[in-house]
């Protein structure tokens, strides 16, 4: 099962995924969550991936959803520390040309100017 846990920043709001970003195990807690801290006024986002084990097309689909949903709203979305695995999906995908992706939380918060 996926787990998303938040850690705000000042106005940018870090979410921790834990687990599987797959169709079977509960794929849209992530945009249901990113959904719920926009409509708090959070537009600024980090999802760090280092803790994402596994990931099927299911699951890339659902970062896309968080990314529309943030850009809709003139906010930001940024990938932090994906895993090996994540990382070469995202790659093979072409998503690298649409995420700004980050190897580490802290260069991720330092994009932003923090």
């Amino acid at each position: 099962m996926i787990k998303v846990t938040e850690q705000l920043t000042g106005s940018i709001v870090m979410l921790n995924v834990n687990g599987k970003l797959s169709e079977a195990e509960n794929y849209n807690l992530l945009s249901s969550k990113v959904v719920d801290l926009l409509s708090q006024g959070y537009i600024l986002f980090i999802l760090n991936l280092a803790e994402v084990t596994n990931a099927d097309s299911t699951g890339i689909g659902e970062l896309i959803v968080c990314l529309k949903r943030v850009k809709e709203r003139g906010g930001e979305i940024k990938l932090a520390a994906p895993t090996q695995k994540v990382s070469s999906l995202i790659h093979m995908t072409n998503l690298d040309r649409i995420f700004e992706i980050h190897p580490s939380e802290r260069s991720a918060l330092n994009s932003f100017g923090h």
